[in-house]
């Protein structure tokens, strides 16, 4: 049993009960801002507690190959090819604002990693839809869909 197997859900558990305790006692949100917290953190805890529970019990993941793998040997490129695309997300966002942004990020993403023009413009498009419905129109957050500088 790895030491990152108990201390990743057991980190997420302690972080998503530390917020929503502050969102509860040192912010005094009413229930009404708190439900979404409530049920996103709640499902959040739960999956971390079962995961955490399998993996005390040494039970492995479904696919998890029963012996450890051998570490990687990627240099220090790789790394900053990924911490890059990590965080490519937001310039583009910043340049573009978040409707086109995203879209524009994970077109690119998906180009640069192999995939075809149409399952990289069906993915943005999902993106974008999320974006837009559940956020602006649904939960009514106020993102900025125009790019720095233009209101």
């Amino acid at each position: 049993m790895k030491k990152l197997e108990i201390l990743l859900p057991a980190a997420i558990i302690v972080f998503t009960a530390f917020v929503i305790a502050a969102g509860i006692f040192y912010y005094a949100y009413p229930m009404s801002v708190m439900r979404f917290p409530y049920f996103v953190g709640g499902f959040l805890i739960a999956l971390s507690t079962w995961r955490l529970i399998g993996a005390v019990r040494g039970k492995r993941l479904p696919g998890e190959p029963a012996e450890a793998l051998e570490p990687t040997t990627e240099g220090i490129g790789e790394f900053v090819r990924t911490a890059l695309w990590l965080v490519g997300i937001l310039p583009a966002v910043w340049l573009f604002g978040y409707l086109a942004g995203i879209p524009i990020y994970l077109v690119a993403y998906f180009r640069a990693h192999g995939e075809t023009w149409l399952l990289s413009l069906l993915l943005a498009g999902g993106a974008l839809a999320v974006t837009y419905f559940v956020f602006i129109i649904a939960l009514k957050v106020r993102l900025p869909v125009m790019p720095l500088g233009f209101s």
